[in-house]
């Protein structure tokens, strides 16, 4: 009777991995795959540049970190669809962790499919473990999987959504991930504008092709000009466009670039309030796993978000939350940071040119579409979409948003400058604050250890005493609302140079 139990779990268990591989009995099953037929739907399509940095070439194990709702499980799907083309399909395997509770569960759910597939003639195999980070203890067994040998010929990917648990676990697994050059600790992030541009504009993505960028070191190379007082002839032609460049930008900063808010926004001018509450609650029930208390983020973040561009302390938010202790503060800051809510941008100590930790911070939402969801969350807004719209009325606040989309943008353009594994950019970006008033938003260190001041100022005239933070540094640049002027310092529109990045 425990035999025949056995077999009947058995069974049922590999009815659920079939399931969820539907191709293996038909290739083209991987069309009636609901996020690949949502994607094809979509009037706006995001394929990540970050898909084409995968290699399924040899034994490795990838993680791809990145916010609830970004598109991990669309990517996913679209890889595995590109690899039905030429591998049979019985060599990829794709699965659903969420309702997976332990290590040792998960490792009978590999196993049971490694034995199953041992019966086909099949030279590499693919596994997708999809939301890795909401199983107990998985590197455990995944870890016994490999050191036996029964993942050989293997490529792997593993997805999650909270940063902090990838990579405290995937540091369990050294010298068992696969030899690589490149980086195999992957993010997807939402939409960078020039991606939201690009994917929003048929115009835009035909100019970018035909100049050259969508390559990296093109759009570094000419951002590194920009700092020299160079302009790249590509910039005189993107002027041409600027109206509708900073129409596109107005655009960003309604819905970001997390795709089904994009998409609701192109389709029907509006955002459903279900969009952004969706958000919100798997947001929620990320950090409910981590022990957080909603009450207490929703403090965090209402005070946050009054103080947005602001200068902040650990202490400053005890006394205007009911949260006792720096420390605990602290800790569910970093945690919000972890799961791609915000951004901590620390002070520049300009002497030895390395952050000063002690100093006040300045905090940032990491994306409009996350921002506007949290906020209207945390003020009871009735209608999302509507609050969002009445926030972005005022120059004020609108002023405050572009400046968190610049600084999340900049994070991006180090990692692109640094790409690495352990990459972290407090290492490479800061704000500054001198004697006499004098302030840089932005610092970038580059690869020579040279100091980068970037000031923006969105406001529709610029004076002469708006440059004088930049003076502090050999080398800088004014982001401005619309002007594109040489002088000591070159100013250029934010929208324009974000299309760089």
């Amino acid at each position: 009777m425990l035999i025949y139990k056995k077999h009947i779990f058995i069974y049922m268990n590999f009815l659920e991995l079939s399931r969820q591989n539907p191709w293996w009995k038909n290739a083209s099953e991987i069309f009636n795959d609901e996020k690949i037929k949502q994607f094809d739907a979509s009037d706006i399509q995001w394929k990540p540049r970050l898909k084409y940095y995968f290699k399924f070439d040899c034994d490795k194990v990838y993680t791809l970190r990145g916010p609830r709702q970004v598109g991990k499980t669309t990517l996913c799907k679209t890889l595995i669809q590109d690899l039905l083309t030429e591998n049979d399909p019985k060599s990829i395997f794709y699965y659903s962790c969420d309702l997976v509770s332990n290590e040792k569960e998960l490792f009978d759910v590999i196993h049971q499919y490694m034995d199953w597939s041992s019966a086909f003639d099949l030279n590499r195999k693919y596994l997708f473990l999809d939301e890795i980070s909401s199983v107990k203890n998985w590197e455990k067994g995944l870890k016994h999987l490999i050191d036996t040998a029964a993942l050989k010929n293997t490529s792997i990917m593993l997805t999650g959504s909270h940063s902090i648990d990838i990579k405290k676990s995937i540091e369990r697994l050294p010298g068992r991930r696969g030899e690589s050059n490149e980086t195999i600790d992957k993010i997807l992030l939402p939409m960078k504008f020039a991606e939201f541009a690009e994917s929003v504009s048929p115009e835009i993505k035909n100019l970018f092709k035909k100049h050259g960028l969508l390559r990296n070191s093109k759009r570094q190379e000419i951002i590194h000009g920009l700092f020299e007082g160079e302009i790249d002839p590509i910039l005189n032609i993107l002027q041409l466009y600027q109206d509708d460049i900073n129409t596109l930008f107005d655009q960003y900063l309604m819905t970001g670039g997390i795709p089904r808010p994009v998409n609701e926004f192109f389709s029907n001018g509006t955002i459903n309030n279900s969009t952004y509450e969706i958000y919100v609650r798997s947001l929620m029930g990320d950090l409910a796993r981590w022990q957080i208390p909603e009450i207490a983020v929703k403090q965090i973040l209402s005070s946050l978000f009054q103080k947005l561009t602001t200068n902040v302390s650990w202490q400053s938010l005890v006394n205007e939350t009911d949260i006792s202790s720096h420390n605990t503060i602290s800790k569910y800051v970093q945690s919000l940071e972890s799961s791609f809510v915000l951004n901590i941008l620390y002070a520049l100590d300009l002497n030895k040119k390395i952050p000063s930790f002690r100093k006040e911070k300045k905090i940032y939402p990491q994306d409009p579409f996350i921002f506007h969801s949290l906020r209207s969350w945390t003020s009871a807004s009735v209608n999302y979409f509507e609050s969002s719209l009445e926030y972005l009325s005022s120059p004020e606040n609108k002023s405050k948003l572009v400046e968190s989309v610049v600084q999340s943008h900049f994070v991006r353009f180090m990692y692109n400058t640094f790409p690495s594994d352990i990459f972290s950019p407090e290492e490479h970006l800061f704000y500054w604050r001198g004697k006499g008033g004098k302030e840089v938003d932005y610092v970038l260190k580059s690869k020579d250890n040279e100091l980068l001041s970037i000031e923006l100022k969105y406001q529709n005239k610029l004076q002469k005493s708006d440059y004088k933070g930049l003076s502090s540094f050999s080398k800088g640049i004014m982001l401005s609302k619309n002007d594109f002027e040489s002088g000591n310092y070159l100013t250029i529109p934010v929208s324009l140079f974000l299309l760089l990045i």
